[in-house]
């Protein structure tokens, strides 16, 4: 009889907890929607200079797959756990464009870089212009482009296992 109650309390809490995890999924897709950027018009003829002063294309580096676009900040808390996953991804081979939000000056966000040993392709953004020309108003944000387009966009803090799900699913349907 004992393990019949101590089987409805199991049952009973999972289903507490699975309802649980539905709101916050829920409330997290709701507030991705939310504060979701928007591509600039003719994104895909903007000619990106990274730190080095290197020109590219984000339509010619996600034509062939998706391409994540992560905007950043030395000074954003939830940036410090998300950078080391975006690392790792961008180490992988998964195309990835960060931008360093008001980070300083190209020498000050190089040697963040250094520092964390970050070895991503970064783009300054000292003012905040670009980030303002994407409607970016949470960091981080995290933007995947294929061919100039959003495929999904997802803000504050993620998983790496929720962005490769997300990658897959994107390359899948675009």
């Amino acid at each position: 009889m004992r393990s019949f109650f101590h089987l409805f309390s199991f049952k009973k809490g999972l289903k507490n907890a699975i309802f649980l995890l539905l709101i916050v999924q829920g409330a997290s897709f709701a507030l991705d929607w939310w504060r979701q950027p928007k591509i600039p018009q003719q994104a895909d003829q903007i000619l990106w200079h990274d730190l080095q002063q290197r020109p590219f294309f984000l339509a010619q580096m996600s034509y062939e797959r998706p391409t994540l676009v992560y905007f950043w900040g030395t000074w954003c808390g939830y940036c410090r756990l998300t950078s080391p996953m975006i690392n790792e991804l961008s180490d992988s081979g998964i195309p990835v464009v960060t931008v360093a939000l008001r980070s300083g000056d190209n020498a000050a966000v190089q040697h963040y870089l250094a520092e964390h040993q970050y070895h991503f392709t970064t783009v300054n953004d000292p003012l905040g212009q670009i980030s303002q020309h994407w409607q970016v108003s949470v960091t981080p944000t995290i933007i995947a482009v294929k061919n100039g387009r959003m495929l999904f966009a997802t803000t504050g803090l993620t998983s790496k296992w929720g962005l490769k799900a997300r990658l897959f699913l994107a390359e899948f349907f675009a």
